[in-house]
Parts: C-alpha cells; structure tokens; sequence
C-alpha cells in the first residue's frame, strides 16, 4: 500500500513541474520581445564553459534601489542589399514615459534581470559586437533573455 502511495505522490509530483514547465513556455512563446541596452562586459568563464556576462545600461543610471523600466517605441532603418525597411521597436528605457512599464527589483547589490548568456562553445565571437538583448517578460515582473541583437536590432544567430 505504501508503493502505491508513493507512485501516485510522485505522478502527480511530475504531473505539476510538467504543467509549470509547459505554462512558462507557453507564456515566454506568446509574450513581446522588447529590447535591453548593453554595456561591455567579461565575455566568458572558465570553469562555466562559453557564455557572455550581460550588462545594462539602465543599472549605471540607476540608483541603488528598485528601477521602473518602461517601453520606448524607436525607429530603426535596416538597408539589405537596394531594400531599404522600416521598423519599431521597443526599447526598455529607465524612467521613460510608456505604456508598458515593469518594475525591475534590487536585490543583494544587484537587479534582478538575467545577466548571462550562454552559447554554443567556440561561436563566442560572431556575438562580440551585441548591443541590445532581446528579452521577453514571463511573469509580472520576470524578464527572460531570448537573444542578441546588434545596434539595428540585427538578430545575431
């Protein structure tokens, strides 16, 4: 009897991390893709394998508290080849007037945005000229790094 406790608590265990998992998923699928300004910073760790260490802007300007980040709508032009397009994107400025504003929480000396990037190993290099990371917000005030974009919003993959 015991057994059959213990399969049916693990089921429903797995059952639950399997539908938070597919919830998560599903939310960073369907959410907008907005854009973070990136600063310099150490590209790589030994003992982590290849990866970049991402740095915001908005966390020089900022003070040491919790930060409003809210949507800009910029215009970009992208030239490929003789085709001239125009696009708007939306760009996460510190203490901007928008619509859509977050509120990023400071935490043990540090905002609480993701700051690494992993890839695959020995491309580190194609992703050395990233200026802004493509985030998507996955809770009320989550944001989740999807990729790497160059000063044109060039999605670097």
């Amino acid at each position: 009897m015991r057994g059959k406790i213990f399969f049916c608590v693990c089921v429903l265990l797995c059952g639950a991390l399997a539908v938070c998992a597919w919830m998560t998923h599903r939310m960073r699928a369907l959410s907008d893709t907005f854009y973070l300004e990136m600063v310099p910073a150490d590209p790589r760790a030994l003992l982590m394998g290849d990866y970049m260490r991402l740095a915001y802007a908005f966390e020089n300007k900022a003070e040491r508290k919790d930060a409003k980040l809210c949507v800009v709508q910029e215009t970009r032009e992208r030239k490929e080849g003789e085709r001239q397009e125009i696009t708007q994107v939306g760009v996460l400025k510190l203490n901007a007037e928008g619509a859509a504003c977050i509120t990023v929480r400071y935490e043990h000396g540090r905002y609480r945005v993701p700051h690494q990037f992993f890839f695959q190993e020995g491309t580190g290099n194609k992703y050395a000229n990233a200026r802004y990371a493509a985030v998507r917000k996955i809770g009320k005030n989550t944001l989740s790094v999807v990729g790497l974009t160059d000063k044109n919003f060039n999605w670097m993959k």
